[in-house]
């Protein structure tokens, strides 16, 4: 922290030129690498990586890119994002007299106390320079350097060496490098303490050793590489930042209590696995596995089958019901694919927990979790026979629709929405072969619409889904409303889906067959050759 606050010593003696200032709203446009770049956050949630250093991202949040620097923005892709982009010039004078590039490090996230003051500014700052008169651009510099100036002033004011910030970087550090050699020493640069000093600071907040506790960290990561792969013990030491197998066997047994090998037959053999996603629910239930717990809702109906699954949670897991449920392995998903969050982390208090990134493909999803319960032969028999079944009746539907195309329209209680190429267009584009109205293809999951938009996504068929269904009577009766008010609307009778009687209803089972996984899979399979096939041969 020191280092920073030397650096910020030096600001008023450096030239700051505006070069470029963009507006991003979802996508992240191309910025210039080799320049300074001010990122200003409106609106966000995710994750931005600096150099190898996450930060979490919501609204107002504010971060200085170095020039040269690894940038990162992986953003959840059901919540709006809406950022700025400044790059600008750092100019330095040298001993003749000339200014040379120079490179602000070390201050990627900065603090901003008057947010909506800072994002004013920044506006006028794109006005004046968008503007093609050169006094306008002026202007528009002289409010980017006094923006500068009220940023790096009270961002300075922030930068207090506090023992708890000191040891929080620490931990961040083990978390973000455990596979790689850590030591106390390095731990204690980091913080900016000595290392005695260090170590008795750090065991008075987190109640260990650093040491201690960056062992454990391993060995909750390699629980996750045990159960996920089928590397060796050697392999899965030295990828958490073991030396060798056999000091990874002794430290797994001492801090679990059984070895590396009774760990993985124990989860894999075990009934007691709770699941937290609908999506992770339908993959077990294609393996012929009824969870242990679950949550369960009539959003997914099949859910409220189960007879002998202990519920955890109607919309989203209880901590206490999960806690009281002990299961033996817990499975979720989340957005992110890189570092846990915080409620992974109470989660893993609980028991193993093995988090699936949420845009990986619904048979890897699958595959993997064969592959936690000892089950990938069935996997595979499964996915061999669903092939089979997508292959015939994508052979009947090109006979029957040739290639016309077919629009996925989600209908909510007050919004509709576009899906795209995951959930539903992962089977009816990838797997059966219906053709993508053209802009569906930049379309990941879904995309909100006003029925004005339709026009756009003019489609020979239309299939209408239900979009955020929860799972009650109320919301069934709002989507239906909605359904109503749709086809009331003046655009609707334009379509040319619906000129044509090509439009195609399934919003009556909830998503019991939009849920991106194997089960509701093949059940869309015979729904869509009921709907299709069945309605044509009529």
């Amino acid at each position: 922290m020191s280092k920073i606050l030397d650096q910020y010593r030096q600001f008023p003696s450096y030239i700051y030129k505006l070069q470029t200032v963009q507006y991003a709203d979802q996508v992240l446009p191309r910025y210039d690498a080799i320049l300074h770049s001010l990122l200003l956050f409106k609106e966000a949630k995710g994750q931005i990586i600096i150099n190898g250093n996450r930060y979490d991202l919501h609204q107002q949040k504010v971060f200085l890119v170095p020039p040269h620097a690894s940038l990162k923005i992986m953003v959840d892709s059901d919540t709006r994002t809406e950022y700025y982009i400044l790059s600008f010039h750092v100019l330095q004078p040298d001993i003749q007299g000339s200014f040379v590039p120079i490179e602000l490090l070390g201050l990627y996230e900065l603090h901003v106390a008057h947010f909506r003051w800072f994002v004013d500014r920044v506006r006028e700052i794109q006005e004046k320079h968008d503007q093609e008169n050169l006094w306008d651009q002026m202007k528009a510099n002289i409010i980017f350097q006094e923006l500068l100036i009220h940023l790096f002033k009270e961002d300075a004011q922030e930068q207090k060496p506090d023992m708890n910030q000191a040891i929080a970087a620490t931990l961040d550090h083990m978390e973000q490098h455990y596979a790689t050699s850590i030591t106390r020493n390095q731990l204690a640069e980091i913080a900016g303490m000595s290392a005695d000093y260090y170590s008795r600071a750090f065991k008075k907040v987190v109640g260990k050793s650093p040491m201690e506790h960056l062992t454990e960290l391993r060995i909750t990561q390699s629980k996750e590489v045990l159960l996920l792969s089928n590397d060796s013990f050697r392999s899965v030491a030295q990828q958490v930042g073991f030396s060798d197998e056999f000091y990874f066997s002794r430290k797994f047994k001492a801090v679990t209590g059984r070895s590396p090998k009774s760990y993985i037959h124990n989860i894999r053999y075990s009934n007691k696995i709770a699941s937290l996603k609908h999506l992770l629910t339908g993959h077990l239930v294609a393996l012929g596995i009824e969870p242990y717990a679950a949550v369960i809702n009539n959003a997914y109906p099949v859910t409220t089958q189960f007879e002998h699954t202990i519920p955890i949670g109607d919309s989203k897991p209880d901590l206490e019901k999960l806690m009281n449920a002990q299961p033996d392995l817990i499975v979720t998903c989340e957005f992110r694919d890189f570092e846990k969050s915080q409620k992974e982390k109470m989660y893993e208090q609980i028991a193993p927990t093995i988090t699936l990134p949420f845009f990986e493909d619904w048979r890897v999803h699958f595959q993997t979790i064969a592959r936690i319960v000892g089950k990938d032969q069935e996997a595979q028999v499964w996915l061999e026979q669903y092939a089979d079944i997508a292959q015939l009746l994508r052979q009947q539907l090109k006979h029957t629709f040739g290639s016309r195309s077919l629009l996925i329209l989600g209908v909510g209680e007050s919004k509709i929405c576009i899906y795209g190429k995951r959930n539903l267009g992962a089977v009816l584009y990838n797997d059966l072969g219906f053709t993508m109205p053209a802009g569906v293809e930049n379309i990941a999951h879904y995309f909100e619409i006003q029925p004005e938009d339709l026009l756009h996504y003019d489609a020979d068929c239309i299939l209408i889904t239900p979009f955020q269904h929860d799972g009650t009577v109320g919301m069934q009766a709002g989507i239906e409303q909605g359904i109503f008010r749709l086809c009331a609307h003046p655009i609707w009778q334009q379509l040319q889906a619906v000129q044509h009687d090509s439009v195609y209803e399934m919003y009556t089972t909830q998503h019991m067959h939009t849920c991106y996984n194997s089960f509701s899979h093949l059940m869309l399979l015979e729904k869509v050759r009921q709907l299709f096939l069945d309605k044509n041969d009529k």
